[in-house]
């Protein structure tokens, strides 16, 4: 689905993306990292909106390219971060001028406008001023133009930023229901690691530029299922706790809490290897679930 090799993208002196290589499948993909971290830079690359400095890809079977930029733009959505409403205008107006602009005849833009609005439940308030509307229903009219041309692809910049917590959740519910019931596959970007891990079955975490950790998320919570806390009924010795080794990487030692990678997803490793070292394991609890403990190692640029 996309694709690309190598892409780095400078403003000026200053480089955004740096030499990025990465290939992503269909379904929802989260795009994750702190601001600054070149989410934003990314998604405007893939759209076509920013030329790479070098490095090639191609979305959708497109290669990037100023040739094909319009192309690119007519098969995808997207919804960008900042507002760009027109205030005076309707939310119907506002789709269906968007929908002309996305490369549908003028009767296709004005029925889809209405079919979108419906999809995001603004039906009722349609034919409003979106000058008065909440932050809440401003966002989804963003989301309903990036739908208005049926894109099989859709980027979401940062779709639950203003929002209340029930805001939120009725945008992550709309994310999920664009990809069930539309069959489009969706690049969500945020730096809330709550609002990916709810709907994403893939992620990409980016940080200064760089491609920090990518997989499955299911894959990735496997690397933190060799994550265990240990605690003993006495303090490990200096030698024990070297010998801690043998089984995996001893990462913190926190008043006699041990926490320890394993080398492998083996759970009896550790009472086998504290019997043969002469210490009583009283407590192992695994650390699984726990998506932020990837996202700060990734960022922090410890292996994933």
């Amino acid at each position: 689905m996309i694709a690309f090799q190598d892409l780095e993208v400078r403003y000026g002196a200053t480089v955004a993306l740096k030499g990025l290589s990465l290939s992503l499948s269909e379904g929802i993909i989260g795009l994750l990292g702190p601001n600054g971290s070149g989410k934003s830079t990314l998604l405007k690359t893939l759209l076509g909106l920013l030329k790479p400095y070098r490095g090639s890809g191609s979305v959708m079977g497109i290669r990037f390219g100023d040739a094909a930029s319009f192309r690119l733009r007519r098969s995808i959505g997207y919804m960008p971060e900042y507002d760009a409403l027109i205030e005076d205008a309707s939310a119907y107006e506002q789709v269906a001028f968007w929908g002309e602009l996305s490369g549908l005849s003028r009767e296709q833009a004005r029925d889809r406008s209405h079919e979108a609005l419906y999809f995001v439940g603004l039906d009722e308030s349609r034919y409003r001023k979106v000058s008065g509307f909440s932050t809440g229903m401003r966002q989804r009219v963003k989301l309903a133009q990036a739908l208005v041309h049926s894109p099989k692809l859709v980027f979401l910049d940062e779709p639950t930023n203003g929002l209340d917590p029930y805001g939120r959740r009725k945008m992550l519910e709309l994310v999920l229901k664009v990809r069930a019931e539309l069959d489009a596959s969706v690049i969500l970007a945020s730096h809330l690691l709550e609002d990916v891990e709810r709907v994403s079955d893939q992620l990409v975490i980016l940080g200064d530029g760089e491609v920090k950790a990518h997989g499955l998320i299911s894959s990735l919570r496997h690397v933190l299922s060799k994550r265990f806390e240990m605690r003993f009924s006495e303090p490990l010795t200096q030698e024990q706790e070297a010998g801690l080794a043998e089984i995996g990487n001893l990462l913190e030692n926190s008043n006699g809490l041990y926490d320890v990678e394993l080398h492998e997803a083996d759970p009896i490793a550790p009472f086998r290897w504290a019997e043969s070292a002469g210490a009583t394991l009283v407590q192992l609890t695994p650390r699984r679930d726990r998506l932020d403990e990837i996202l700060i190692r990734a960022i922090r640029g410890a292996e994933v």
